[in-house]
């Protein structure tokens, strides 16, 4: 597995030859766990930040009435925070992904172009998210002025919306389980599992 990692790490910037399906798969595996710790690191400093400011507006006497305002004034920060964050991070799997699927598309005998088309998409997808900041922080205020019905309509047009977001990832994975080419191929000779 640590083999698989080091391996796709020194070869960023290689999209020639072939990855056999488990040096692939170790490496996804090793960037969703770093993704993951990343990701609740994250979500416990801003949760942080929004219960510290509404414990602070407390112990100074603020009603329920502030405290709500302040709690609802760093949500609307911290979605347009994670909104941008979230283009960070994809920007950067897209860098760290991109050649080693490119070796796995070629190690089932596929071009490499379709992780191209598969990143536009994925791209598409994160403009969408920003795209959409504004909307999401309408719905929450909706959402918090009893208007249940039109905030369920919005949330509805959204989901919708966002559906589009998982053809990338369900690609992804579907071709990189593809099955591996016997022998050798047009990219190259078969991959050694590491």
């Amino acid at each position: 597995m640590f083999e698989a990692i080091r391996y796709n790490l020194a070869g960023l910037a290689n999209f020639s030859g072939r990855d056999s399906r488990s040096t692939f798969w170790f490496y996804m595996l090793f960037l969703f766990v770093v993704y993951m710790i990343l990701s609740v690191v994250g979500g416990l400093v801003v949760a942080g930040g929004m219960i510290g400011g509404a414990f602070e507006a407390a112990k100074a006497g603020a009603d329920q009435v502030e405290i709500n305002r302040q709690i609802m004034g760093r949500v609307e920060t911290t979605i347009r925070m994670s909104a941008w964050l979230n283009v960070a991070v994809t920007l950067v799997m897209v860098a760290l992904v991109a050649a080693s699927f490119t070796r796995r598309l070629h190690d089932s005998n596929k071009p490499g172009w379709i992780g191209l088309v598969i990143g536009a998409i994925y791209l598409g997808a994160c403009a969408y998210t920003v795209g959409t900041i504004d909307e999401t922080i309408a719905l929450m205020h909706k959402a918090q002025s009893g208007d249940a019905a039109t905030a369920q309509a919005m949330q509805a047009r959204m989901a919708a919306r966002g559906l589009a977001g998982w053809a990338a990832p369900v690609l992804f994975v579907i071709f990189g389980l593809l099955s591996s080419s016997d022998g050798d191929n047009r990219y190259g000779s078969e991959p050694d599992h590491l």
